[in-house]
């Protein structure tokens, strides 16, 4: 069961809201001024406790709001017939849970809570309001789908045409990216609280071999795991292995895009 917690403006504003993963995530796409993020802090008023394992949206079921993830991991995914689970995405904080759910009229997709999660509440009117309110924001909307569908490009990618060994190696790769992106990952370490079966899931393996991978990359030095936490010892050689450009997951920015004009 989900727990409500009203959270007033003026508490997310002295919790310092350009420091929210969203609002950074946000701000590496278009140039949000103070009034922008003013708006932000207030549309983000509404905070749900959502404990792991418990679905936020269950595939098939109407979805009219969009969760922004504060703290916490979740995974998009969806069951087949015969009771097989794809997940289709990991969500990370500063990620939207109800893109793309509350754009139809059922949700394509489930999103469940990989770990206990922090979100904020916006209903889809609001979110609509502050698009044509504050043109920055939406720019920076745009911005954030269109490297969602860059992410969904690449899982094919994975999926159809990479080696197990290499689909792992990209998958450690783009989580630590993303993680990093947001303030949740150093240089070259992150926490990682999924289980060989989620990531086997994600990257269409069973556990076992995920688990085969894993010790292969440790066997070469490339990476060291301790618990949930995974260390990149050799940058350099997981992206030659993974064939990881993280291109598609840095779009430049709105300033650049004008320079280039």
């Amino acid at each position: 069961m989900r727990v409500s917690v009203p959270v007033p403006s003026k508490a997310i504003q002295d919790r310092l809201i350009d420091k929210h993963p969203f609002v950074i995530k946000l701000s590496s796409h278009a140039p949000l001024n103070v009034d922008d993020v003013k708006a932000l802090g207030h549309a983000l008023n509404h905070r749900l406790t959502v404990k792991k394992g418990k679905d936020v949206i269950v595939q098939g079921f109407e979805y009219k709001g969009l969760d922004i993830i504060e703290s916490g991991f979740a995974i998009r995914y969806t069951l087949l017939h015969k009771g097989g689970r794809q997940i289709i995405n990991t969500l990370l904080p500063g990620d939207i849970v109800g893109f793309p759910a509350s754009f139809f009229d059922r949700s394509i997709f489930s999103v469940m809570a990989a770990t206990e999660m922090s979100l904020h509440r916006m209903s889809f009117d609001t979110f609509v309001e502050l698009c044509k309110g504050r043109p920055n924001i939406a720019l920076a909307l745009i911005w954030f789908a269109a490297r969602e569908a860059a992410v969904y490009a690449h899982h094919l990618v994975d999926a159809g045409r990479r080696s197990p060994l290499e689909r792992v190696a990209h998958f450690v790769l783009e989580m630590h990216f993303r993680l990093k992106a947001v303030g949740w990952a150093s240089e070259n370490a992150f926490e990682l609280p999924l289980s060989q079966e989620g990531i086997g899931d994600a990257v269409g393996l069973s556990a076992p071999h995920v688990n085969r991978m894993f010790s292969e990359l440790k066997h070469e030095g490339l990476i060291a795991v301790e618990g949930h936490e995974i260390k990149i010892l050799d940058r350099a050689a997981l992206q030659i292995i993974a064939e990881f450009d993280p291109s598609y997951l840095v779009r430049a920015s709105f300033q650049q895009h004008q320079a280039k004009r």
